[in-house]
């Protein structure tokens, strides 16, 4: 294995055991959220034995590592797939997909976010193959999807590896796109269930009736509003230096998005679209990217990035409930190389305030609003003008502070 099963995005994939007619059974999942487990039917349940009792999912385990602990199954939902003699038909295979609700939510593992109708190409699978002896498997193959099933058709990894994800990295982060189900008793064709739009649909459903709100709840709700389409978020945990940061979602793209956070402490970091970013308590980093951007600051301690650093495009972010404790940084931005240019009231219709332009001959031109300020707040000292240059990269920057 040239990877470790303990960094992302491989420890999202579990490794579960449970017991079924008293006999006990190994497989695999993936983490679609922090108390959220995807896996295969036939795991958590076998036709005329019943469901499954004793479930424990050990995420990113290795050989009797486990880096994050074990966390064990509350509710399933699963499909009555028929399982005899471990055989399951192609057509059953379209259904064998399963969610476990854990009883303690994965706080510093990661999870994948979801795509459905993938139509084949370049995927890994990954999972616990008993051949494998406790090790995580990973395999990098092209899968095709099946002419005749809602199946996405590879090599088989072997008995163990049920339930793991067959998943894809795209530009957002990781997707699951099907699900380890069965593999042929004649040759190492693997059978993989596709995540169609139903199956993503119910697997929701499935969720909503964990959280008995009867809709689904996210730490971060994501909308691609280029494409009017909910995207599930790729989730990571935060490792970078900034201290008190727990988890981080970083889409560079050009479309549009709006994001959402409601638990704190996030680094969030969007592309090139009209980008509407929120956060809701704790200590968050928000960078916008290029483009128009629309921020918003919560109850605690928030740093706003306007990134001018080789930018490819001008930059203009407005940020609302600017306060007390919160701060702007513009990078690549200094007083001796830019313009700086402060005006009242501008920005958009119903959220202007002081805005600052900051020019340099081929430079794209960076610009900040701080809504519901003006340049008295600067002659006052409510804000603080300051200049440095970050010890690790060399980059200069411009530091905003609100002191009051």
């Amino acid at each position: 294995m040239s990877y470790s099963a303990s960094s992302y995005p491989y420890d999202t994939v579990v490794r579960i055991t449970d017991t079924i007619g008293g006999q006990s059974w190994q497989g695999s999942g993936v983490l679609i959220s922090p108390d959220e487990v995807l896996t295969a039917s036939h795991v958590v349940y076998i036709q005329g034995v019943g469901s499954a009792n004793d479930i424990v999912v050990t995420p990113g385990y290795n050989n009797g590592s486990s880096p994050y602990g074990s966390s064990t199954g509350t509710y399933i939902h699963y499909y009555e797939i028929n399982d005899t003699n471990r055989s399951i038909t192609n057509q059953q295979s379209q259904y064998d997909y399963a969610v476990i609700h854990l009883s303690t939510p994965f706080k510093n593992a990661g999870y994948m976010g979801i795509q459905s109708n993938f139509a084949g190409g370049q995927v890994s699978i990954t999972g616990y193959p008993g051949s494998a002896n406790g090790s995580q498997v990973n395999s990098t193959q092209s899968v095709i999807r099946d002419p005749n099933y809602t199946l996405l058709d590879g090599t088989a990894l072997g008995e163990g590896s049920s339930g793991g994800p067959v998943w894809i990295q795209a530009s957002a982060g990781p997707y699951v796109v099907g699900v380890v189900s069965s593999e042929s008793n004649t040759n190492s064709t693997g059978y993989n269930t596709l995540i169609t739009t139903a199956a993503f649909n119910q697997i929701q459903a499935w969720i909503a009736q964990d959280d008995g709100t009867g809709s689904v709840t996210t730490p971060l709700a994501v909308k691609d509003t280029t494409s009017n389409q909910t995207v599930t978020p790729a989730i990571q945990a935060y490792t970078g230096p900034v201290s008190g940061l727990q988890e981080q979602y970083i889409n560079i793209t050009p479309d549009s998005l709006n994001i959402s956070a409601t638990t704190p402490n996030w680094f969030i970091h969007s592309g090139s679209g009209t980008d509407a970013i929120s956060v809701s308590s704790g200590t968050n980093v928000v960078d916008g990217g290029t483009g128009s951007n629309f921020l918003t600051s919560g109850t605690g301690t928030d740093t706003f990035f306007v990134d001018d650093r080789g930018a490819p495009a001008d930059i203009w972010s407005s940020v609302v409930n600017f306060h007390a404790g919160d701060t702007a940084t513009v990078w690549g931005v200094s007083s001796d190389s830019f313009t700086l240019a402060w005006q009242n009231g501008q920005g958009a219709s119903g959220y202007t305030g002081l805005t600052l332009h900051a020019t340099a001959a081929g430079k794209p031109t960076a610009s900040l609003t701080l809504v519901g300020f003006s340049q008295t707040d600067l002659s006052s000292n409510r804000l603080s003008v300051t200049y440095g240059t970050d010890t690790a990269s060399g980059s200069k920057y411009m530091y905003i502070h609100d002191n009051v």
